[in-house]
């Protein structure tokens, strides 16, 4: 095995002339191999790095992923969510504020699986430690997951419970000092399969690598944009290319600037800020436009509404809100 999956490094290694990309099948192969734990750690790190160092195709993605849902455990197929949001990057700037517009969208009888990771040492916020203090208590298994879905319409579930290798992956940067595709994939992961899928995003044309992978996959819907820090999380200050892909096919939607201040970058990070701000007790420039323009958003791919009609709803149902309970409750 370990022989075998040289050949794969070699493939991608030999440098400009020598070198190629991987096709979808040797990917496919490659990843399993990887995810089984058939290769040493030396071939797994130089196979990660050298993809980090020349950048991974769409045909190689494609592939991973293929190998990665095909190694998800059973019973988290039985976990029926309509939405699924990969919460992977973590906040540095501003708080998650994203999770108040999925409880807004739960509160409307959507089914919101959220799922995510963290990286030791990155002193990121991440929506694991936000959503306790929001109402939502840690799912520590498929059963968990499943209850909250069936009584609350949202629950999320660590990597390490839906495909631990990959985790293990993601959590290697505390050792090269880089991210891999891993963090890539866990993106794209849509582990249970759901109709609806978002992917938030940080590098400039990153999100057009996603479409092209979304592509492949036309029995669910993808909305794939550059969000707050890489998370899912419109930021209103700017305007928002939407990559929303149905059916194969990718549409380009511009969201409009919803706010013309600026905010500065919060320096408390009190996840006691979201929950004034839901209750009305306080505003928050940044936070209320991050709210209206993240929702806005996700209705344009659950609700096929144009921008101006999403962000006319969005604004009336985060008016609407149960201000006397938690978010998720």
């Amino acid at each position: 095995m370990q022989q075998a999956f040289s050949e794969y490094i070699k493939i991608i290694g030999k440098g400009q002339k020598g070198g190629r990309s991987l096709t979808r099948d040797e990917a496919y192969n490659a990843m399993k191999m990887v995810l089984a734990g058939e290769v040493t750690g030396d071939q797994r790190g130089a196979f990660l790095m050298l993809l980090r160092t020349r950048e991974e195709t769409p045909e190689e993605v494609i592939g991973f992923v293929d190998a990665c849902r095909e190694l998800i455990e059973g019973d988290v197929q039985t976990l029926t969510p309509t939405l699924d949001i990969g919460c992977y990057a973590g906040k540095r700037r501003q708080l998650p504020w994203y999770l108040l517009a999925v409880a807004v969208l739960a509160a409307q009888g959507h089914r919101i699986m959220l799922h995510g990771a963290h990286e030791p040492g990155s002193g990121r916020l991440y929506a694991s430690k936000a959503l306790p203090i929001l109402g939502l208590a840690e799912a520590k298994s498929i059963s968990d997951a499943k209850h909250q879905l069936d009584t609350i319409g949202v629950t999320y579930l660590d990597l390490s419970y839906l495909l631990p290798a990959l985790d293990t992956i993601i959590k290697l940067r505390e050792v090269f000092g880089l991210r891999s595709c891993a963090n890539t994939l866990a993106r794209l992961l849509n582990p249970t399969a759901a109709k609806y899928c978002v992917q938030g995003v940080y590098h400039m044309h990153l999100d057009h690598k996603h479409c092209r992978v979304n592509e492949n996959y036309p029995h669910i819907d993808a909305l794939c944009f550059r969000g707050d820090g890489g998370d899912p999380e419109v930021n209103g200050e700017r305007e928002t290319e939407l990559f929303v892909t149905r059916n194969g096919e990718t549409q380009e939607i511009r969201l409009p600037i919803i706010t013309e201040k600026w905010a500065l970058k919060d320096t408390r990070m009190d996840v006691n800020d979201m929950l004034e701000v839901w209750q009305g007790i306080r505003n928050h420039v940044y936070g209320e436009q991050a709210i209206i323009g993240t929702l806005a958003s996700y209705l344009v791919l659950l609700e096929q509404h144009n921008t101006s009609d999403a962000i006319a709803k969005a604004q009336a149902l985060w008016l609407q809100r149960d201000k006397s309970s938690l978010p998720f409750s």
